[in-house]
């Protein structure tokens, strides 16, 4: 307990609350991807580096950013960011609208129903070797 309160102390003068806060941040109106450039040419989108951080908390000593994976998938499974936003896939699409968010929550399942439903509605290909190397 006294790690926790130490470490979620040491975040609060840079963050000024335990986790990263895309609701905080909301104001300043910035895309998805000034802080996750991934996001439009790999596989994963990524978090941001501190320097991006540094762009505006300057003066703050590098800390690490407070963050948590939300959205995990089975090492068995391909998902490229990159190809989703060359097929204009909108963030919102799978993340909802993080910027009323505070704390980042699923807003969409990464189970394979709800993916194959996805394509299924925007008529992409449904094709086990899209998202599956097959042959493992």
């Amino acid at each position: 307990m006294r790690v926790l309160l130490f470490i979620t102390g040491m975040l609060l003068p840079v963050f000024g609350e335990p986790s990263f806060s895309h609701k905080r941040h909301a104001s300043l109106n910035l895309e998805c991807t000034f802080c996750h450039t991934g996001a439009v040419t790999r596989e994963r989108a990524g978090f941001p580096a501190w320097k991006t951080c540094h762009t505006c908390h300057t003066g703050k000593a590098e800390q690490p950013i407070p963050s948590q994976r939300i959205y995990k998938l089975p090492d068995f499974v391909f998902f490229s960011h990159a190809r989703h936003a060359t097929a204009q896939v909108d963030c919102t699409s799978c993340h909802g609208n993080v910027k009323k968010q505070a704390k980042i929550e699923l807003y969409r399942s990464t189970k394979m129903a709800a993916c194959v439903d996805c394509h299924k509605e925007n008529r992409a290909t449904v094709v086990c070797n899209a998202c599956h190397e097959l042959g493992q």
